[in-house]
């Protein structure tokens, strides 16, 4: 059976930020927090080993809207001025060039959505008007105003919610749903954007669109919850921050209740797109379609390369490689003296320095993700000759970008401190 169609298919993609999905009952979460997203996904398709480029919201949605590494666009820093290069169109843009109407709904948390960084580039209406939290209730009537709009056109439509994003300003009943503990809250706010995204489906349904719309469903980065001493996020690339949850339907195409095992990552995500929609993938797109994944034609990714660089109040460089079985992280600290930061920044600093090894001031981890998938035994100093060949390729797969990694500016202590 052909996954693809002549006729043009409307498409909807929504970024929850911070959603982390293993917290999603479709992907084994014991409470019902998610029963929308649930059913989208028994309706769909969902990819279970999704990996971010990033660990922040930045790149990650530029990376998402055009299919790039973020060592190829750039958007990368938290302070410096960037937006997507010329050269490179988004998914907005390559949709509008084929007769869509375009659409954007973004929040007050610019990194997902911010008009200084492009996200508006080949849109016909875009909006950042929602507020940083408590925007999803406010988000059904505009996207009906978008189906009222495109009744004989084709539509795409990007959406960043930063709902799931702490501070938890989930309204009520959805505040205290499930307990007022900090988990019991970010259980909440699932709830709270799930119930009114399911408002959205109903909407779809109601006008008969569901059957020709593209539903990709999907998240920047994950959050922590103490798995490596720290609650929220942003100063690391373990698994809790990682993985991603990724859902696609589209009922009249793709096939229902599929599960696909294996790596893939975010830069997949437009190419994807894309492809389903039968329009052209750019070259210099860097992800590649899933569209062969689902119907078992190709395999998983080999490998998925992340970066995160914070040059201002946090500090460092990161960089994590996984080939699924195995990953390796490094940390790059750009400061002198990183233990000595302030309040929680440098008490990740210390529990960083107890756990990994510290060589020419450059912090190196390993671990079997197989035996220990919650990262708590680092192996580097056992299983060497794999962490040599993890690096090697991330070295490689940077120099590809034609980017120079920081250097570390921290004092270093006499003789190298090494951990297992």
């Amino acid at each position: 059976m052909s996954l693809k169609s002549e006729r043009a298919f409307n498409v909807i993609l929504i970024s929850f930020d911070t959603l982390r999905g293993d917290y999603l009952g479709c992907y084994g979460y014991p409470k019902s927090v998610s029963p929308y997203l649930d059913q989208l996904a028994e309706r769909g398709i969902i990819f279970k080993d999704v990996r971010v480029n990033c660990g922040w919201t930045l790149p990650q949605h530029i990376t998402m809207i055009t299919g790039t590494h973020p060592l190829k666009h750039k958007c990368i820093y938290l302070r410096r001025r960037c937006s997507i290069p010329r050269s490179i169109t988004t998914l907005a843009e390559n949709f509008a060039k084929k007769g869509y109407r375009t659409f954007g709904f973004a929040n007050a948390n610019g990194y997902g959505g911010g008009w200084q960084y492009g996200f508006w580039r080949g849109m016909h209406h875009y909006t950042t008007i929602f507020p940083y939290n408590n925007m999803m209730e406010l988000l059904p009537e505009a996207v009906a105003w978008v189906f009222r709009m495109s009744a004989s056109t084709p539509f795409f439509i990007y959406i960043h919610t930063n709902d799931t994003h702490e501070p938890f300003a989930a309204s009520q009943p959805f505040g205290s749903k499930w307990g007022t503990k900090y988990v019991n809250r970010y259980e909440g706010e699932i709830s709270y954007v799930d119930n009114y995204f399911g408002e959205i489906l109903k909407e779809l349904k109601k006008r008969e669109l569901d059957r020709r719309t593209l539903i990709v469903a999907t998240s920047d980065h994950g959050t922590e919850f103490q798995e490596h001493s720290f609650q929220e996020k942003k100063l690391n690339l373990y698994e809790e921050i990682s993985r991603v949850p990724l859902i696609l339907s589209l009922p009249s195409v793709l096939p229902q209740g599929k599960r696909v095992n294996g790596l893939c990552e975010t830069i997949d995500i437009a190419p994807t797109i894309l492809d389903i929609c039968s329009l052209p993938i750019p070259e210099w797109i860097d992800g590649k379609s899933l569209l062969k994944r689902i119907s078992g034609e190709t395999k998983p990714s080999e490998y998925v390369i992340a970066h995160t660089l914070h040059e201002v109040i946090y500090y460092y460089e990161h960089f994590s490689i996984t080939n699924g079985q195995y990953k390796f992280i490094r940390t790059t600290p750009l400061c002198k003296n990183p233990l000595k930061l302030p309040k929680e920044i440098g008490k990740r600093f210390k529990r960083l320095s107890s756990v990994a090894n510290l060589k020419d001031g450059v912090w190196r981890e390993l671990y079997n993700l197989e035996k220990d998938p919650l990262e708590k035994e680092n192996i580097i100093s056992s299983h060497s000759s794999i962490a040599h060949r993890l690096e090697t390729i991330l070295d490689n797969y940077i120099n590809s970008f034609k980017y120079t990694p920081k250097t570390s500016k921290m004092d270093l202590p006499s003789g190298n401190n090494n951990r297992k």
